[in-house]
């Protein structure tokens, strides 16, 4: 059977058989292809399993960020691929060996039956191959359109600053540039966006892993013939983890400052959270990890390629767990209420005030505005945001200040009393009521009047600074602004007009 026919016919099996593991090869990347239009395609991305090269975290340099514009065009359609033309059917008859072709003496088919057999399913694997890849096709041209039209409609309301247009741009420049470092274990869905029209800031909350129980390759051992897997060290690890959270934040930072640069928005805020479990108890924790505010301007400014995002995380006044190993979260340094909708636009009170104005006869809605214009002019230099909630006069939250220091920040709330007697003790201690249900680091309470034992009694030791009318003029005086507080005119008028207070 060593005969020219049986070498060919054997030739033909192996093309076979080798078409057949291309078209299972092919079918496999075809399964894997998606498309949504906007999401870089990672597959074409190296994976490193639990093994991430200490290179990773670098950061990729400025020519590789798409501009606004581009963010409104969706991604071209992944190139799908061409089956391959079959191998010859079979051999002419006359070049198969007769005992390929007779039947078996066991009454089962020849095995040239087979073999024919054989390739007709493979044939029609083909067949089926090639639909799905004609049914992918259409998906895709369906969703490119779908996504052509709705990104059509963001361009639209990008030039009005909708908040929830920037928040959503936000996330799509986060979905078309492919995260390069630590990706693995990095899931789509850990990057949300947030904007506040009122203090015209963005908030990115983002997810970082827990590396804890991972490992890093950093190198091989051992030499070609028999390479061994060299890990890091604990302290390598511990730095490969820092500079890759600070990598991601940085990113995040870079990525909302290109969509926010041509916009009113000057602030953007960063929030990383972490699940992780508590080496003391066992138990399962989630918390913040580390928090960053900073000026749009000064993400954009930076330069990628050459910034240690270490040093420039310390440079931009981010705070951070300072072990991984005993996690203790950190206060973020900017919080929204993204349900809250007592935030309203604050208005210019100084601007329609004349001068020696008797603030404590003026409209209590008025002082409670001039009270928050105050603070921004206290703490404008610093990047302080002050945020004015509806007028309710409840006794609750007047304004909120939100600072980014990351020794003294975090979040503050403003209670401006427009009285004309002293402030009771109950007044302070719904503030530090309020203090707490906010979550807040201190409250202010500030007042054209005075406090009296008690109420300074309650607040010693407690984070509540109290402001009363003398102190509250000479801050005033700071911003060159020269009102008055007569008490007893102010009651004069308050008893013709019927009020209280």
């Amino acid at each position: 059977m060593s005969s020219d026919s049986d070498w060919k016919r054997k030739a033909l099996d192996r093309d076979w058989e080798r078409y057949r593991e291309s078209l299972d090869s092919l079918s496999k990347e075809v399964a894997a292809l998606d498309y949504d239009g906007m999401t870089a395609h990672l597959n074409k991305l190296p994976r490193y399993g639990p093994f991430v090269p200490v290179d990773r975290y670098s950061l990729p340099c400025a020519s590789e960020w798409l501009t606004v514009t581009q963010l409104f065009e969706p991604l071209p359609i992944p190139q799908l691929p061409k089956v391959p033309a079959p191998p010859a059917m079979q051999l002419p008859k006359n070049q198969y060996a007769s005992w390929y072709l007779e039947p078996r003496k066991d009454g089962k088919p020849s095995f040239f039956d087979t073999d024919l057999e054989r390739r007709t399913s493979t044939l029609a694997k083909k067949e089926a191959l090639e639909k799905s890849i004609d049914d992918k096709r259409r998906a895709f041209e369906d969703t490119f359109n779908a996504e052509a039209s709705r990104l059509n409609e963001l361009r639209d309301s990008y030039s009005r600053e909708e908040p929830g247009v920037l928040a959503t741009l936000t996330e799509i420049s986060n979905k078309r540039h492919p995260i390069r470092y630590m990706y693995h274990y990095l899931p789509r869905n850990t990057f949300r966006a947030f904007a506040d029209p009122n203090a015209k800031v963005i908030l990115i909350e983002l997810w970082f892993p827990d590396y804890a129980a991972h490992k890093f390759q950093i190198g091989t051992t051992g030499g070609v013939l028999k390479p061994k897997p060299k890990f890091a060290s604990e302290a390598q690890k511990k730095k490969i983890i820092r500079q890759c959270l600070y990598s991601l934040v940085i990113r995040a930072g870079h990525l909302a400052s290109r969509v926010l640069e041509p916009t009113s928005y000057k602030t953007i805020a960063i929030n990383v959270s972490q699940d992780w479990f508590d080496p003391a108890t066992g138990a399962p924790r989630t918390g913040i990890i580390c928090s960053l505010q900073a000026q749009v301007s000064e993400f954009a400014s930076l330069q990628l390629d050459r910034v240690d995002p270490e040093a420039c995380f310390r440079h931009l006044k981010g705070i951070a767990v300072p072990s991984f190993d005993s996690i203790s979260p950190v206060r973020p340094i900017f919080v929204m209420n993204k349900n809250d909708d007592r935030f309203i636009a604050a208005k210019d009170l100084d601007s329609v005030l004349v001068p020696e104005a008797n603030l404590a006869a003026m409209p209590w809605e008025d002082f409670e505005q001039l009270v928050a214009q105050l603070f921004e002019w206290e703490f404008v230099k610093e990047g302080v945001e002050v945020r004015v909630t509806r007028v309710s006069r409840d006794r609750g939250v007047d304004a909120v200040l939100f600072d980014p220091d990351p020794l003294r920040g975090g979040k503050y709330v403003l209670q401006a009393k427009r009285y004309t007697k002293p402030v009771d003790v109950a007044a302070v201690r719904d503030l530090y009521g309020t203090v707490v249900n906010e979550g807040a680091n201190r409250g202010i309470l500030i007042t054209t009047s005075s406090y009296g034992p008690d109420s300074y009694a309650f607040a010693k030791d407690k984070p509540i600074s109290l402001v009363d009318g003398p102190n509250l003029l000479v801050m005033l005086r700071r911003h060159g602004k020269k009102f008055r507080i007569d008490l007893e005119e102010a009651r004069l008028l308050n008893q013709e007009r019927g009020a209280d207070a």
